[in-house]
């Protein structure tokens, strides 16, 4: 299992942006993210999360396997 820290709402984004995916408005202060096939859906805070950051990583390099 990959290990990872929080990380910070930009930087996260920034790394999601990078990979080619886009955001549209989700419910309340969630953001989802897609570039097609795979997407994800992040809470506007100053720091995200272990997990979500997980997540989002295991997307970004899934969208890149296409």
């Amino acid at each position: 299992m990959l290990v990872v820290k929080p990380m910070r709402y930009t930087a996260l984004t920034a790394l999601l942006q990078e990979a080619g995916f886009r955001s549209r408005q989700g419910k309340g202060d969630h953001e989802v993210w897609s570039n097609g096939r795979h997407h994800i859906s992040i809470t506007q805070t100053r720091d995200i999360s272990p997990g979500l950051v997980r997540k989002a990583l295991k997307a970004i390099d899934a969208s890149k396997e296409d």
